[in-house]
């Protein structure tokens, strides 16, 4: 039996991922831990965040359009128009805040990851890239437009990708479809959730079989969302209107 957790979209909210952690490791059958990016952005703690992130052995790591548009301003590359108008000024604020130390990792991040348990295939990224993208930089957009959670969309979406499991983050809400042939399974955002709870995802994979559970674990979010206005984080209205 193999046992793996996954979580997505932090978004520099690490009082949610301490929580989502802590719980991880508190079940000890945990063997390794699948972080589907977005680890900064919206929220406020970057640097806590990605300290924390980094310093597992135990987790491997996926590119999401935060990190990768964060690091066009801090890298003073082209910035994706779509988020211009959303955005700009508040990853502007994210890289005046942001440890260069963190600069090397956010720039590696890759964008998908696949492996193999009991002859079962994995798929893993933050949303769909169709292959002729994955090599596209942020500011081309190369992500697939967000689709409303169903099976027909999810099946759509990830037409071509060869796997019995498909995993995925990005826009923040449970997926968790079974086609057969393919499981898809998003467990929603470890860090904007409009509650006080944080999620994330346990996989178990026994003779032949992938089970799945979301998990919903609570914690204190009032100093994340006091921390907007104790920092005066630009784009508070829309974050709040959007993610919270």
């Amino acid at each position: 039996m193999v046992k793996f957790a996954i979580l997505t979209d932090i978004h520099g909210n690490a009082d949610a991922l301490n929580a989502v952690l802590n719980d991880i490791d508190n079940r000890k059958d945990i063997e390794h831990i699948y972080n589907l990016g977005d680890n900064i952005g919206v929220g406020h703690r970057t640097n806590d965040v990605l300290d924390i992130v980094t310093h597992r052995e135990d987790m491997t790591y996926i590119s999401g359009n935060h990190d990768e548009a964060i690091m066009s301003v801090a890298n003073q590359e082209p910035y994706p128009e779509s988020l211009k108008n959303k955005f700009y000024e508040h990853h502007q604020w994210i890289v005046e805040h942001l440890d260069p130390k963190y600069y090397t990792f956010l720039s590696q991040l890759k964008r998908e990851h696949t492996i193999e348990i009991d002859g079962l295939r994995f798929y893993f990224t933050h949303y769909r890239i169709q292959e002729k993208n994955l090599q596209k930089h942020i500011s081309e957009d190369p992500f697939e437009p967000i689709l409303d959670p169903s099976l027909e969309h999810v099946h759509e979406l990830f037409n071509g990708i060869d796997a019995d499991f498909v995993t995925f983050g990005h826009n923040h809400v449970l997926h968790h479809f079974d086609d057969i042939e393919t499981i898809y399974f998003n467990p929603g955002s470890v860090g904007l959730n409009n509650g006080a709870y944080a999620v994330y995802g346990v996989v178990e994979v026994k003779e032949g079989a992938i089970n799945v559970e979301r998990i919903k674990v609570p914690y204190d979010n009032q100093p994340f969302l006091k921390g907007f206005d104790e920092h005066d984080v630009p784009g508070k209205q829309l974050i709040f209107e959007s993610f919270i």
